[in-house]
């Protein structure tokens, strides 16, 4: 009897673990910041606000300078390959600007961040970056295509 129950309940984790994988390939992949995440107009805004609130402390060309890191190429990439513009909304939303921590709007955010992505030579899209976290949590910040 215990070895029929054994057999039963390794036959049905087999099972589940079966149906996990199919389910999950058939999932569709993440977007990517070469996917055209925002719009043109959105990162011309986002440009107007990156001079008003981030250039002071990151540079006009979003180089960094001393312990405030680049925005943009290489060495932004070292510290945000492989994380999503999830992860970059959220420090922008909430812990800048440095001198007023959490008082950009998700719009403002948002906006910011596109300007971001078009200064690394991100392609622009049809559709605007959303002002969410969960939405942005899917697209995975990747080194440019060329």
């Amino acid at each position: 009897m215990k070895k029929t129950i054994f057999i039963l309940m390794c036959g049905g984790l087999f099972m589940v673990s079966a149906l996990y994988v199919s389910v999950g390939a058939q999932a569709p992949a993440g977007k990517s910041t070469n996917d055209g995440v925002y719009t043109e107009a959105q990162a011309k805004r986002g440009d107007v606000l990156y001079k008003e609130q981030c250039a002071t402390c990151h540079g006009d060309n979003l180089e960094g300078s001393g312990p405030m890191p680049p925005l943009a190429g290489k060495d932004f990439l070292v510290n945000w390959q492989g994380k999503t513009v999830g992860d970059l909304f959220e420090k922008t939303h909430t812990t800048m600007p440095a001198t007023a921590p959490g008082t950009l709007t998700p719009a403002q955010a948002a906006d910011i961040v596109a300007y971001m992505l078009a200064a690394g030579k991100y392609p622009a899209g049809a559709a605007e970056l959303d002002s969410k976290l969960e939405p942005l949590q899917q697209i995975k910040i990747d080194a440019v295509k060329q």
